[in-house]
């Protein structure tokens, strides 16, 4: 359970003291969603920039030039790799041919293991189920909406990417985990970030709740590339593999797909530290909900009551 988030000032209408308050309070939104570690990736001097570290994005001094206008975020729980050593923690560096760039995710792969065997992928001392998606661009030797269509196909699990490249585009990735970005016409920019919740803390915070915006539409298995002037294009993937979102429908429950034992228990944690009750968790889980509703059902309170009311109506319980 991650978050991934930023700021693309394509008309370059915001001051530098704009864009890091905007992102900064868009990394603190995102807290909710890991504090493990936290990280922004953005260029400057035609070379990609990352800075990270094993720390809440609240206690992050954000170095980000002035000049930047692309900021890329992430804040991180951890599920696999630790924290503190920081080359575990987003956004990765990867180069495909000659092309730099910088990878976010937020979700689980996990045929990581298998993807690193089938295709003979170097050794290294990452051990973030993420990595194996640098390591995919690394080998396809471009960095295109081809080529990460290609590799989101071979991506099980759950994520949504964000990729940003030394030419200031940035790629959205859209598998079964959720992303909602917006456009400010009055201010030139998008912002982006995992949940809605997350864009309107982060606004609220600023004060400007209200500012006309309008959102984009970005589906599951939609690569959506901002080139650096805001133009928007899209390019679709296989998405067939991916496990669809459940929800209980006026015709009842859909059957779930069964998560790893170890993620739903980390689930369960992480929302019990939240206050959740885990009586609660038990009964979404049994219901029929997966990881991802799970994820969203810590976070949205009046969503986790509406299901749960329809959990007690049709099954009657006290």
């Amino acid at each position: 359970m991650c978050a991934i988030f930023g700021v693309l000032d394509y008309q370059g209408k915001l001051t530098p003291p704009q864009r890091t308050g905007l992102f900064r309070a868009l990394a603190d939104a995102s807290q909710a969603r890991g504090t493990d570690a936290s990280g922004v990736a953005y260029v400057h001097n035609g070379a990609v920039q990352i800075q990270k570290a094993p720390r809440p994005a609240c206690k992050m001094r954000w170095r980000i030039h002035t000049q930047a206008r692309y900021l890329m975020g992430h804040t991180r729980m951890t599920t696999q790799g630790a924290a503190s050593k920081n080359y575990n923690n987003h956004p990765f560096f990867g180069r495909a041919g000659s092309q730099p760039f910088a990878l976010a995710h937020n979700g689980v792969i996990y045929n990581d293991v298998e993807l690193r065997r089938n295709h003979r992928l170097p050794p290294t001392r990452i051990e973030t189920d993420s990595y194996v998606a640098v390591q995919l661009l690394e080998k396809a030797g471009k960095l295109c909406p081809d080529s990460l269509c290609r590799m989101a196909e071979q991506l099980e699990g759950s994520f949504t990417l964000t990729v940003l490249d030394v030419e200031n585009t940035l790629y959205l990735v859209r598998g079964n985990n959720p992303l909602s970005v917006r456009l400010f016409p009055s201010l030139g920019c998008y912002l982006y970030a995992s949940t809605d919740e997350i864009l309107n803390m982060a606004l609220a915070a600023l004060g400007i709740p209200k500012l006309a915006c309008t959102d984009i539409p970005i589906g599951q298995g939609d690569v959506v590339a901002i080139n650096p002037q805001g133009r928007r294009t899209v390019t679709r993937f296989d998405d067939t593999k991916l496990r669809p979102q459940r929800y209980f429908s006026d015709w009842g429950w859909y059957e779930p797909a069964k998560e790893p034992d170890d993620y739903m228990e980390t689930l369960m944690e992480y929302g019990k530290r939240h206050g959740v009750p885990e009586r609660e968790l038990r009964l979404l889980i049994n219901a029929g909900y997966d990881a991802l509703d799970l994820e969203e059902m810590i976070y949205d309170k009046q969503f986790r009551a509406y299901c749960l009311r329809e959990i007690m109506a049709e099954y009657g319980v006290r």
